[in-house]
Order: C-alpha cells, then sequence, then structure tokens
C-alpha cells in the first residue's frame, strides 16, 4: 500500500532517504502519530500541511508529509501489522471512556530534555468499580492493560472493590493508614460530620504528611517500584476518584521522569475539568440531606476539587524535610540516579 512517499510492503515501511531505498520493520516502530503544521486563519492563510511521525525502537524519529486520510489509513495499517505499537498524541489527556470521566493517558507529556511519555503505558484513573463492559475492553484491547495498582486503603475496597479484568495483575498499595480521616470507607455523610470549620486546611494536612509521613512515603516508594518493574503493555492506578492520592503519585512519577513543575501542575489541576460532573452531582444531592448545613457545599468542593495550594503543600513539606527532589527520591524512595534514569529509558521516547 502506498501512502504519499512511503509503501508498506510485507511488514516492511518503505521510504527513500539521501537518495537511498530504506526498508524499516513494521515491527521495530513504537509509536505513530499525525502532526499538523500552518494553520487558516483570518486573512492570514498558511498551508496546512500533515505528518506522519513514526518513532522506533532505536529512538529515531522519521516524518512523512501526506494527506489527513492517508495519514489515518497508515496507521490502521501499521497498527494491524504491530498491535503493540503505540498511536496518537494524547498530551496527558482523557482516556474516554463511558464509565470513568477521570482516566487519563500521560503518554505524549514533553519532557524537561525534549522526551516525551510514550503513550499507552501510564494511565491514571478512578476506581474500577463501575467500570463499563465496553470500557473494559476497550482497555484491554486499546491499551493493552496489563497491571493495576490500587491506592485505596482495604476498607475502601471492600466497600467498592474493583472489577477483575483477566490477564491483570493487580496491587494493593494503600496510600493512608485505615485510620486516616481522608480515607472513605464509610458514607460520604459521615466523612462530612467529621471535617473540621476549615475543609480547606484539613485537605492540605494530608498533603503536608507526603514529606514526614513514614508509611505514606513507604507506599509511594512501593508504588514506583512497580511502575519501575513494569516491562509489557499499560499500567492505570487509581484511588477512590483520583484527586489526591492518584493525582500525588502521579505528580512523583512525572518528576521522576523529568516533567517541568508547571507542566505537572497543569495534569494536576485539570482533575477538577473532568470531575466537575460529580461535583454538581453531589452538591444537589447534598440538599436532600436534613442534616446538612451552611458548610455542606464548601466541605464536598474541598474534597471533590484539587487546587494548587494542596500540590505546593506537598512539595514544600518534602523539600522541607530533604532539602532537594533528588535526595528525597534517593533517601526516601530509594532509587539511585541510575535507576531513574533506566525508568526514563523505560518510559520516554
Amino acid at each position: 500500500m502506498k501512502y504519499g512517499k512511503i509503501r508498506i510492503e510485507d511488514g516492511f515501511l518503505v521510504f527513500t532517504r539521501h537518495m537511498m531505498i530504506n526498508s524499516l520493520p513494521c515491527r521495530d516502530i513504537v509509536w505513530a502519530y499525525m502532526r499538523k503544521e500552518g494553520a487558516d486563519e483570518g486573512g492570514d492563510r498558511q498551508l496546512s500541511i500533515n505528518y506522519l511521525v513514526i518513532v522506533t525502537r532505536r529512538k529515531k524519529r522519521y516524518k512523512f508529509d501526506m494527506s489527513q486520510r492517508e495519514v489515518q489509513d497508515c496507521i490502521r495499517l501499521l497498527r494491524a501489522l504491530n498491535p503493540d505499537m503505540a498511536t496518537g498524541f494524547p498530551k496527558g489527556g482523557r482516556v474516554l471512556l463511558q464509565s470513568l470521566s477521570d482516566t487519563r493517558d500521560l503518554g505524549a507529556i514533553v519532557t524537561e530534555d525534549g522526551r516525551h511519555i510514550l503513550p499507552k503505558r501510564l494511565l491514571r484513573s478512578g476506581a474500577l468499580y463501575h467500570i463499563s463492559q465496553a470500557d473494559k475492553e476497550l482497555l484491554m484491547e486499546a491499551y493493552n492493560l496489563k497491571a493495576v495498582i490500587d491506592l485505596r486503603s482495604g476498607a475502601e475496597i471492600r466497600k467498592k472493590p474493583d472489577l477483575i479484568m483477566a490477564g491483570v495483575e493487580y496491587y494493593h498499595i494503600p496510600i493512608l493508614e485505615e485510620v486516616s480521616g481522608l480515607c472513605d470507607t464509610g458514607d460520604i455523610r459521615e466523612l462530612l460530620q467529621k471535617i473540621p470549620a476549615d475543609p480547606w486546611e484539613y485537605v492540605r494536612n494530608f498533603y503536608a504528611q507526603i514529606g514526614t509521613d513514614f508509611y505514606a512515603i513507604k507506599q509511594f516508594a512501593r508504588f514506583v517500584d512497580v511502575v519501575y518493574h513494569h516491562e509489557k503493555g499499560a499500567l492505570l492506578w487509581h484511588s477512590d476518584t483520583g484527586r489526591g492520592r492518584a493525582g500525588l503519585a502521579t505528580a512523583l512519577l512525572l518528576a521522576l521522569l523529568g516533567v517541568k513543575k508547571d507542566i505537572i501542575y497543569q495534569d494536576y489541576l485539570r482533575t477538577n475539568r473532568y470531575l466537575s460532573p460529580e461535583l454538581k452531582y453531589m452538591l444537589r444531592l447534598s440538599q436532600t440531606w436534613p442534616e446538612a448545613g451552611a458548610d455542606t457545599e464548601e466541605k464536598l468542593t474541598a474534597l471533590y476539587q484539587v487546587r494548587e495550594d494542596y500540590l505546593d503543600t506537598a512539595y514544600k513539606s518534602v523539600l522541607e524535610e530533604y532539602g532537594t527532589m533528588e535526595r528525597f527520591f534517593r533517601d526516601a524512595l530509594y532509587l539511585k540516579p541510575k535507576m531513574i534514569e533506566e525508568l526514563r529509558e523505560k518510559y520516554l521516547i
């Protein structure tokens, strides 16, 4: 099949480069996506060009100009020839699932040294208790899901256990101890009754534990260890809705992969957009509760949203305790520089 100036024959992508014919095995392609350059804006009309971008196992990047339809058809054929190949350019965007509103692929997020996270490898999410059959099939087939890390407490899991998927390995790594007030082990209405007058400070206290609480640090070290040793297919981690514990685990992993701090914050704060329907639902539901008070809306908002100062508190806690993030990685997470580079080699391209 011919697409622009390339063709696919007998499992090889054939193209001419520097007056020489090259044959790239389709099995050696790890990532393919479409890139668009130029735009049509107002009176300043520019030619819009579509490119097929190919990234190989040896981390070579090729770019071929062709029509949008040709790019789409070519990627479809490459995917058929190489099911393990990642496609698309999600940039940490939402995985469009019917039953989970805040499942995201960290793929294509750029690092400080110009590399990208490989798509369809690292997924953050909310709990899989209500996952639909269609969403389960999508994660299994399109993302080749192979492992799930549940960051919730044992009591939370007993209340809302994940749907078990065949061929998927499960890890239980509770970030908070059972006695923590932020573990939603009972009715949300009971939890609201325990929250003091300043709910924002109540949540910030949880984030302040990250640099000082031995149990939480040990659990984050276990989380990173699973990510470090994971080999094939996608790895998904989640808390209850994917806000606090999953958000912190994601921020930690992005820092380890060398993502700039402002991009880490962008990913963290994106939670509010994806979970806003759930917050609106809870606010409407709370109006039916006889015990709801004037502060119920503020408490729910503090629990169902994330804020920049929450993550600020976590960073401050770590830096006050360890001085630098590098020392935190070494002394708290037991990661030597060589291990961090191996982690980056595994997930960056």
